[in-house]
């Protein structure tokens, strides 16, 4: 086995090391203004829902279960889309027959405040 010492050494300074700089989100503190600083800081990472992002991966979340909240976010918002073009009267749904569909209370009573948000709809731009 052969060692390369050919090389030399890099000489020893005792000059103190430059200031780290930080990666990822900072904030500077004006002024002795820790309180004002924080602030910032958690307005900042709001915005780019760092937060939500940490929470979510605190926990193993199964892959079956991603796939369950994918799907119901993405049900979410197609109704959302559809509720808002229906207000905006871009869409008017159409109305379901009979009463075969609705097996329980809670069904009834969403197909009923259906009915009557297009019935409020309709008024208003009737008039």
């Amino acid at each position: 086995m052969k060692f390369n010492n050919n090389k030399p050494r890099k000489p020893y300074s005792s000059k103190p090391n430059p200031p780290v700089n930080f990666k990822g989100t900072t904030v500077e503190v004006f002024r002795g203004d820790v309180n004002g600083a924080i602030r910032k800081l958690k307005k900042i990472l709001e915005k780019a829902d760092r937060q939500k992002e940490l929470s979510k991966r605190e926990y193993y979340e199964k892959p079956s279960v991603k796939r369950k909240r994918k799907k119901d976010q993405g049900t979410k918002r197609q109704k959302k889309l559809i509720n808002d073009m229906i207000l905006k009267g871009e869409y008017m749904p159409t109305p379901t027959v009979g009463q075969e569909h609705l097996k329980g209370k809670r069904e009834k009573r969403k197909a009923w405040m259906e009915k009557e948000k297009l019935r409020r709809f309709q008024k208003r731009r009737g008039k």
